[in-house]
């Protein structure tokens, strides 16, 4: 809609420009619990194992070894802590309906979108609306 140039863009264009970004951070932190549950259960925990070695003496001795493992759903409970957004989001059953169906909902509106811009023939989206400082002309003005 809108050129990007140093010290001839338009406030409309600089504002339009910070609402993308901001739409892309908010949806790509709303996408995560989708992308990585993992991760959004137990974050980068890890927890120690403590296991037997196999001993081929004759002598029986206590030999332990620890190894460490990424938590996860067969973690014991004492040794990972779930996150708060994790219990936000499943502890409380209102919000996580309300995730599943805007997941659901955001398929169905890309999807419709998808369509319809397919659908429908090319059209200028601000036919009318440039003026004269905005045209390709106005780019033969600008000095380097």
């Amino acid at each position: 809609l809108y050129k990007i140039r140093p010290k001839r863009t338009r406030p409309q264009a600089l504002l339009f420009l910070c609402m993308i970004l901001l739409l892309i951070v908010l949806h790509t932190s709303y996408m995560i619990y989708s992308l990585a549950p993992q991760y959004v259960m137990y974050g980068s925990q890890k927890y120690l194992v403590q296991s037997q070695a196999p001993s081929t003496d004759p002598v029986p001795r206590n030999v332990t070894f620890s190894t460490t493992k990424i938590c996860d759903a067969d973690a014991p409970e004492d040794q990972c802590i779930v996150t708060r957004t994790y219990l936000f989001l499943h502890k409380f059953w209102f919000f996580s309906t309300i995730y599943y169906f805007g997941n659901w909902a955001f398929i169905g509106a890309f999807l419709i979108g998808l369509v319809v811009s397919c659908c429908r023939g090319k059209k200028s989206v601000i036919e009318g609306e440039v003026e004269a400082d905005d045209s390709d002309l106005s780019d033969d003005e600008y000095v380097h």
